[in-house]
């Protein structure tokens, strides 16, 4: 078997092509692929480290299909573990780690949106809110849409401080559909502030207002 170090090296080459088959065919083979992939997950200014986050779903999905749940479930606590403050509160991804466990396979982990959601609560800076929001995105592309409190989250974001909060609300507006967020989206159609998000692949940056417009025009076609 592999050492972590030749583990990880593996990891990260295929993480840099955005290879997600290869992590799931290693993840496979060894369960230290999981605690690898949320060791590079932490930093959010990273591309490695969203990739990390998007292999984590793509992961978890194919060992759930082709073996069990049990490898998955062990990495999930150790996941909400890291986001808690007693491990040093340093798992800053908990939130988009699980989600992406959800949206690559919703039905055997359906615990987890409520559990996710729930991270935004104690969050004073804000990053868990960030998080929980692009989750909800993603989760909804996936069909996993409406968990309890989301939309009340989703219309106070809108109206945030932070304008990386309020981009990302409206970023996942496009996405979740409720469309009482219409009133909120449209106060923000001329806000310039810039925001970053990871999408198809790549981290990208946005205004506010590019977002709010995409998702009022998704809501005007429902």
């Amino acid at each position: 078997m592999a050492t972590t170090a030749s583990l990880k090296k593996d990891i990260k080459q295929a993480l840099a092509v955005a290879d997600y088959d290869r992590v799931a065919q290693l993840a496979l083979e060894n369960r230290k692929v999981f605690t690898i992939l949320i060791s590079l997950s932490f930093n959010k200014d990273d591309l490695g480290s969203w990739r990390a986050i998007e292999a984590m779903g793509v992961a978890a999905g194919r060992v759930t299909r082709e073996q069990d749940t049990t490898m998955v479930r062990n990495a999930i606590r150790r996941i909400i573990w890291s986001a808690r403050e007693e491990s040093g509160g340093m798992g800053w991804s908990a939130p988009e780690l699980l989600g992406e466990i959800v949206r690559s396979t919703p039905q055997p982990y359906s615990d987890l949106p409520t559990i996710l959601l729930s991270f935004h609560e104690e969050d004073e800076e804000g990053i868990f809110r960030r998080g929980v929001l692009w989750a909800l995105g993603r989760m909804a592309e996936a069909g996993v849409n409406d968990v309890e409190g989301s939309r009340q989250l989703l219309l106070a974001s809108l109206e945030d401080g932070d304008p990386r909060t309020r981009g990302m609300a409206a970023w996942a507006a496009v996405r979740l559909g409720y469309r009482e967020a219409a009133s909120g989206l449209k106060t923000l159609r001329d806000d310039q502030n810039r925001f970053r998000v990871y999408e198809d692949g790549e981290l990208l940056e946005k205004t506010v207002g590019q977002s709010a417009a995409a998702a009022l025009q998704v809501l005007a076609r429902t």
